[in-house]
């Protein structure tokens, strides 16, 4: 096709390319003959070519003789479609639009035009998927078409690609510096990239350009906003409200700010204005209707929801009417207005799909479930159906079969946040949690403002001990949703781990006046009081949280810690064996009962819980873990160390069982296997840093691989600087490389972490004698002895303690 398209556009004197083609020298035997290149037959008076034996020099002149026909006529009829297809948009018949301009660009792939015209039409069908590939497509055939520039840029922006949205505006911007809208995208592509100082610097440009522009203040409130600057957000959407009073978009915009700073009254004033303005906006019935809902007001929000579905005449209106009947339990309601869409072929999918979620939401779930294997039979790759199947069969605890329909889900559709969400949360039931974070980080890359995904997220890294991550994901929920409870409390959460108790404070009391009945918002207050030692007041709000929610854990755990506190073991264990009468296979309390059981010396129901505990989920790795610990404790290494390699076996990234694993033989005296152990987890895992300090450890004891030593030693420091083995590792590696001025300052900073160890101080004691610092050397060595006579390297501090003393 390209040879084609080259010779198309240089074929202008096709007479004076042909004639430059010279007779051949030779001819074929056939011709000299005066033998036919054509054999015919005669066919009621008509002649037909039954074979066609070509020459070479003809085949040649008469493909050049037919490519400027060829190019004619294509142009012709590219022309003719996109003419059909203008004509079909104009009678807003744009399904058969679509099909003309779709032949245009098929004939032709530059053809912006069509390109532009048929993502126009995909848009106003509502097919979103396919209209923004074409806007993009469109702009990149016609790179001086301004508009179409602006709408591509807009699409990246909404598609999160915003380095290419930067791109674009800044190509506008080199034609035109002062172009208004090419500057504001590129504030939001700079806001979007967490870079809000480069976002002011481009809307003050604006400003400069168009300073009573409401516009560009509605995008310098919302880029304060997304900065936490509340106020200043305030001033410039009023500033924007007072510019142009008439502006829906900017009472709109105003509205949103209001709405996420808690203020809904005032949300909903604004909202109205606009209504008063343009009583069929789109935009604003839908937000009153949401804002209805938010506020409990479910029979005020149908009139502006219903308001949106005839005026938008979308089936997403429609689904979204359909759910708000489904909120307050007009299901007759919402199953007639499904059964009308998914008698229509394009919202047949969705609808099937919700009308099944009707069924197992009421228990039907045999009916649900033949309903919706109905639809996948039907339509198998459906994201949304193979989602729904997935959480169906994950609340049955058929996590091996949800996650299987999960990562079809995935697979069917990889754009689809729902379906990214979903396998996160089976592989988060699965306790496969790296996979639940990959997940769940995938759903924000498609969609930046996921705050059940940020949240999520949050949690997991608490949970993993990140607790800066935790945190991280807690501020970005509630930066993107401030009004969210759950993302609140994350992020109260989140304070309480690192100790940040006047923040979490704040967070929670805040909680409390909007949230008086919540049992998860008394919990959190009871911890926080917990860690004030207002002991008291911890109690009454971990009892309050029980009464509001039975069986709660959070709370549960907060009584048997009071308890504890307090001395009462007897009453903690009451208490756990009360709640496992209820609840016996709930590992969380099991694992409980078995702390309680062991702190009270009862190692041999502690181990039972336990067990109890991984038998009724074998995926539940902390009950491993706990197992392995209590064996350690009892000096069981080698069940210990089973312990572990059962919890490697079902998770091989799992760092902290691979690394005890090592320790317990070292710990056995199999320096052997324990060096081997060690070698494959840091040779698998970056991080880990444990099993790198001890295998540098071991290498610098036995004198061999001391640059390996010093890499992996460098490398413990870098993943946790503030271990005092560590530096005593890293020293004692330097030591042993004939390094000792080096060795120095790590021993010396581990000493001062743990200043009774004798090891430590042997290791110094030498560093010293060998850098000629004799009284150092003298009183290190004399403290490690005198703290333990037996120590590993005895005979040798008192060789050189000998030496130095002379």
């Amino acid at each position: 096709m390209r040879t084609v398209a080259v010779l198309c556009s240089s074929l202008e004197r096709p007479r004076t390319l042909a004639a430059s083609f010279t007779e051949p020298n030779n001819s074929s035997v056939s011709e000299r003959a005066g033998a036919s290149p054509f054999e015919v037959s005669q066919d009621r008076g008509r002649t037909m070519v039954l074979n066609y034996r070509p020459k070479p020099r003809v085949v040649l002149l008469i493909a050049l003789a037919l490519l400027p026909l060829a190019c004619s006529n294509q142009e012709v009829q590219k022309q003719r479609h996109f003419k059909r297809g203008n004509e079909y948009a104009a009678e807003k018949r744009d399904e058969f639009a679509v099909l003309e301009y779709a032949n245009a660009v098929r004939l032709d792939p530059k053809f912006g035009e069509a390109r532009l015209k048929l993502a126009e039409a995909y848009e106003r069908m509502n097919n979103l998927r396919a209209a923004f590939p074409e806007f993009i497509r469109a702009a990149d055939a016609l790179p001086d078409n301004r508009d179409a520039q602006i709408k591509a840029t807009q699409i990246l922006l909404l598609g999160g690609r915003f380095e290419d949205a930067k791109a674009r505006a800044t190509t506008l911007l080199t034609r035109n510096s002062k172009d208004v809208d090419a500057l504001l995208l590129r504030a939001n592509a700079f806001a979007a990239l967490k870079d809000p100082a480069g976002a002011i610097t481009e809307i003050e440009e604006a400003l400069k350009v168009q300073p009573n522009e409401s516009r560009t203040f509605v995008n310098l409130g919302a880029v304060r906003m997304g900065s936490g600057d509340a106020k200043e957000a305030e001033a410039a959407f009023r500033k924007a409200v007072s510019l142009e009073p008439s502006s829906v978009d900017a009472h709109l915009a105003f509205a949103n700010f209001l709405w996420s700073a808690g203020r809904q009254a005032e949300a909903e004033q604004e909202v109205k204005q606009a209504l008063s303005l343009q009583p069929r906006h789109l935009l604003a019935n839908r937000m009153l209707g949401v804002l209805y809902m938010a506020t409990k007001r479910s029979q005020e929000a149908e009139q502006p929801l219903k308001a949106v579905a005839e005026i938008s005449q979308l089936p997403a209106a429609r689904f979204q009417l359909a759910e708000y009947y489904l909120n307050v339990r007009r299901n007759e309601e919402a199953t007639k207005l499904l059964t009308e869409l998914a008698a229509n072929q394009a919202t047949f999918a969705d609808a099937e799909a919700a009308l099944a979620s009707i069924d197992y939401d009421r228990g039907r779930r045999a009916e649900a479930n033949a309903r919706l294997d109905k639809l996948l039979a039907r339509a198998p790759k459906d994201a949304r159906a193979l989602a729904m199947k997935a959480r169906w069969l994950a609340s049955e605890k058929k996590l091996d079969e949800a996650l299987v329909r999960a990562k079809a889900a995935v697979a069917a559709d990889p754009q689809s946040a729902p379906a990214q969400y979903t396998l996160g949360m089976v592989h988060d039931l699965r306790r496969d949690v790296p996979d639940a974070i990959k997940a769940y980080n995938e759903v924000l890359r498609l969609n930046p403002r996921a705050v059940a995904a940020q949240v999520e997220l949050s949690r997991l890294n608490l949970a993993t001990g990140d607790g800066d991550a935790a945190l991280r994901y807690a501020e970005e929920a509630k930066q993107t949703e401030p009004a969210s409870a759950v993302a609140r409390m994350a992020l109260a959460r989140s304070l309480l781990v690192r100790g940040d108790l006047g923040r979490a404070e704040t967070e929670i009391a805040e909680l409390q006046r909007g949230l008086p009945s919540s049992a998860d918002v008394h919990t959190l207050n009871g911890t926080l009081q917990f860690r004030r030692n207002n002991y008291a007041a911890a109690r009454t709000s971990f009892e309050r949280a029980l009464e509001l929610t039975p069986g709660n854990f959070e709370a549960i755990a907060g009584l048997v810690g009071l308890d504890l506190q307090a001395r009462q073991s007897g009453t903690a264990l009451h208490r756990i064996e009360a709640e496992l009468t209820k609840q016996p296979d709930r590992v969380d309390l099991l694992a409980l009962a078995a702390q309680v059981y062991d702190q009270a010396g009862q190692s041999d129901r502690a181990e039972q819980a336990l067990r109890r505990a991984v038998a009724a989920d074998p995926r539940f790795s902390t009950g491993y873990g706990m197992l392995a610990q209590l064996y350690m404790k009892q000096q069981r290494l080698d069940e210990a160390r089973a312990e572990f390699e059962r919890m490697v076996k079902r998770d091989p990234r799992a760092v902290g069982p691979r690394t005890m694993v090592g320790v317990i033989l070292e710990t056995q005296g199999k320096r052997d296997e324990a060096r081997r152990s060690y070698e494959a987890t840091v040779a698998e895992m970056t991080n880990a840093p444990v099993a790198a300090n001890n295998l540098a450890f071991m290498y610098a004891e036995e004198g061999k691989n001391l640059d390996v030593a010093l890499q992996l030693a460098t490398s413990a420091k870098q993943q946790v600087p503030d271990s005092a083995e560590v530096d005593d590792t890293l020293g004692w590696v330097y030591y042993k490389k004939d390094l000792a001025t080096l060795a120095v300052g790590p021993l010396e900073e581990s000493l001062k972490k743990m200043p009774d160890n004798a090891d430590i101080l042997y290791h110094l004691g030498l560093t010293y004698a060998r850098i000629g610092e004799k009284a150092k050397a003298r009183e290190a060595l004399e403290r490690a002895l005198k703290l333990n006579p037996r120590l590993a390297g005895a005979e040798s501090a008192r060789r050189t303690l000998a030496s130095v003393s002379q």
